[in-house]
């Protein structure tokens, strides 16, 4: 999955292609899942088009999928909770009724446990152990 998000990001596969290969991937491993989920929010998938021009991922989101890419080069397991299906349906409802007020609250708690500044990490001391453990064009002796 590493290496289809790394074609997407230079432009190599369209959104379209990168769409079909990162879906039909069959894997048991929760942080392929989570990781393909937020993929899914970063291009349109109803015109065909390339990771260039007005179609780029916005540079905080490239930032969200190179941990991704870092994180799938790890044998870290993933430690994120599902979201709730009621959160998920609800939260739109709670921003409307109140303002965003609700909405920012229950963000806040949320994220006093899982930064999201971090994620598909925990914590920016295993973003740094990481790094410091390079798998591309790392030397092997």
């Amino acid at each position: 999955m590493a290496a289809l998000i790394r074609h997407y990001l230079a432009g190599r596969l369209s959104n379209f292609e990168f769409d079909e290969a990162i879906f039909s991937m069959d894997s048991e491993d929760p942080s392929i899942s989570a990781i393909r989920g937020q993929l899914w929010m970063l291009y349109d998938d109803l015109r065909e088009h390339r990771n260039r021009g007005a179609w780029r991922v916005t540079p905080a989101a490239r930032q969200v999928v190179l941990r991704g890419i870092l994180f799938l080069k790890t044998d870290r397991e993933y430690a994120w909770p599902d979201v709730p299906g009621w959160y998920t349906l609800a939260r739109p409802l709670i921003r409307l009724l109140t303002l965003g007020a609700g909405a920012r609250v229950l963000d806040r708690a949320f994220e006093r446990d899982y930064p999201l500044g971090v994620w598909p990490f925990r914590s920016t001391a295993e973003i740094r152990l990481a790094r410091s453990e390079p798998k591309y064009l790392a030397s092997s002796g």
